[in-house]
């Protein structure tokens, strides 16, 4: 209808009179606007991760964090826009300022602050989202911000006021630009169970305490400490067998038993001989206060007391004596100056090797030739030592070979005989058990043959008690029972000669 307006469902209106006024309606409605003036407002959504910046035409500005709407108001309202939260990732960090006159003078360079603005600071750290203030502009700060110390390790903060603390691990800490300076990660020190530190601490006013810390343990510095740090003689790159000074560098001091080499050269025989001795030196290191009191190079002083001891040593011996008497160089006895040096500075010399000596050039070309010519001798001597020992070796292998054999010979003899005499044996013994098998069984038979005859003439002898009772002429008996003898025996009488004593007489079984 002419006049009327309809305001649909989700929507909102402005409207003015001829008097200027304004008025809102929201729909689903139908208003009379006939002569006024009709402007369909916009509407303003921010999602979740979005704001709204609201500005106000009195010069204000408000941030909504969405989700939220809002109504654009043409009296109240200059705009509204929509912009992204800021998003901080898990590992990152961003710094907030704004102006607020109650905290700390503003910052130098900072467009946001004038002469008479302060400016105040915070640290939003990941991961988060969030919305900022109308007077508060961000900046990112440097990539991995935060910094993590593992167990053997610490965390070296420095604050802007200009001290340092130092904190052990395991720990996690974000750099705060507005307290920190710099943080930095670094290893504790290991000190094993053979080794020592020597630390100082400032103790008072001017004051510095000095600390032997032995192993083993994970030393963490003191923020205002340091080490004490070495620098003795040591091999030189180029030579190994001189030695340098401060060629040595090292905070770590090995407190175990040790070696090195050391090379006196310059030693001069009484016949003038020009020697350099070659040695190796065992140490070992007992008082660390006393080392550290007393010197603060100990190799430069062992090479000094070994090199007056050899040349002392040599000093009054000629060359050929000097080198019967080498073996005294592997006592202790011949290092006076290098054990009492080293028992000033808090060591304990355990050995000191002879390893030889060097000579110059014609000397050590005389002593080689005469080597060699001892060394030929020597072997030639070697060689026939060697070819009567093979020869004595030969003849007493094969005289070993010709007893063994012989012994194998009469081993084997002997245990022929052994196995004639056990068959022998084994022989008689079976021909006695057949023997003794033979004789049980005649002994047997017999016993049952007697048995036998026994009961027979027991019968016969009952027979005859019974015809003797019934009176029986037995001898009549008898002799009718064997009319038919088995022998017949005759007894006869040769002729009787008058002049015999007795009678001859034959016997003849028939």
């Amino acid at each position: 209808m002419f006049g009327i307006t309809t305001i649909r469902q989700g929507d909102r209106v402005a409207i003015w009179n001829r008097a200027g006024a304004v008025r809102f309606v929201d729909g689903p409605r139908r208003a009379w606007t006939l002569g006024q003036a009709v402007h369909r407002l916009t509407r303003h959504r921010a999602e979740a991760t979005e704001y709204l910046a609201v500005r106000h035409t009195d010069g204000t500005v408000q941030h909504r964090p969405g989700p939220v709407t809002a109504w654009f108001d043409p009296v109240k309202h200059d705009r509204i826009e929509r912009h992204q939260q800021v998003v901080v990732e898990p590992d990152a960090a961003v710094v907030v300022y704004r102006r607020d006159d109650t905290t700390t003078p503003p910052v130098a360079g900072d467009d946001a602050a004038d002469d008479t603005d302060a400016v105040a600071r915070r640290v939003v750290r990941g991961p988060a989202r969030f919305t900022p203030e109308p007077t508060e502009r961000w900046e990112p700060v440097e990539p991995q911000a935060r910094y993590r110390a593992q167990a053997n390790q610490y965390l070296a903060i420095r604050f802007h006021d200009g001290h340092t603390h130092h904190e052990p691990g395991p720990a996690e800490r974000w750099l705060d630009p507005i307290t920190h300076e710099a943080i930095t990660v670094h290893d504790r020190i290991p000190v094993d169970a053979n080794e020592a530190l020597v630390v100082y601490q400032p103790h008072g006013e001017g004051a510095v305490e000095r600390t032997v810390l032995r192993g083993p343990t994970r030393y963490l510095p003191a923020p205002d400490g340091w080490l004490h740090t070495f620098r003795w003689h040591g091999a030189d790159p180029k030579n190994p067998r001189v030695k340098i000074p401060r060629a040595l560098r090292f905070t770590k001091l090995r407190v175990i038993p040790d070696q090195m080499y050391m090379d006196v050269t310059d030693v001069r025989t009484a016949d003038d001989a020009l020697l350099t001795v070659q040695a190796m030196v065992f140490f070992e290191l007992i008082d660390i206060e006393r080392m550290l009191d007393q010197t603060h190079d100990p190799v430069a002083d062992f090479i000094n007391a070994l090199t007056a001891d050899v040349i002392d040593f040599a000093a009054t011996r000629p060359f050929e004596r000097f080198k019967r008497d080498t073996d005294q160089l592997n006592e202790l006895d011949a290092y006076p100056n290098l054990t009492g040096r080293a028992e000033r500075i808090g060591y304990r010399i355990n050995k000191v090797v002879y390893r030889g000596y060097e000579a110059n050039a014609a000397l050590q070309a005389m002593h080689d030739h005469a080597i060699e010519a001892r060394t030929g001798l020597q072997l030639e001597s070697e060689t026939e030592t060697q070819a009567q020992e093979l020869a004595d070796l030969k003849l007493q292998r094969e005289a070993e070979r010709d007893r063994q054999q012989r012994a194998v010979e009469a081993e084997r003899a002997e245990h022929a005989r052994t196995m004639q005499q056990a068959a022998h044996d084994q022989e008689l013994r079976e021909q006695a058990d057949a023997h003794g098998q033979a004789v049980t069984f005649k002994r047997e038979v017999n016993a049952v043959e007697l048995e036998h005859l026994q009961k027979k003439n027991a019968e016969e002898a009952g027979v005859l008690r019974g015809m003797n009772e019934m009176q029986v002429d037995l001898t009549r008996y008898l002799v009718a029972q064997y009319q038919h003898p088995d022998r017949l025996i005759r007894i006869d009488g040769g002729e009787r000669d008058a002049d015999a004593v007795r009678p001859d007489i034959h016997l003849h079984d028939g």
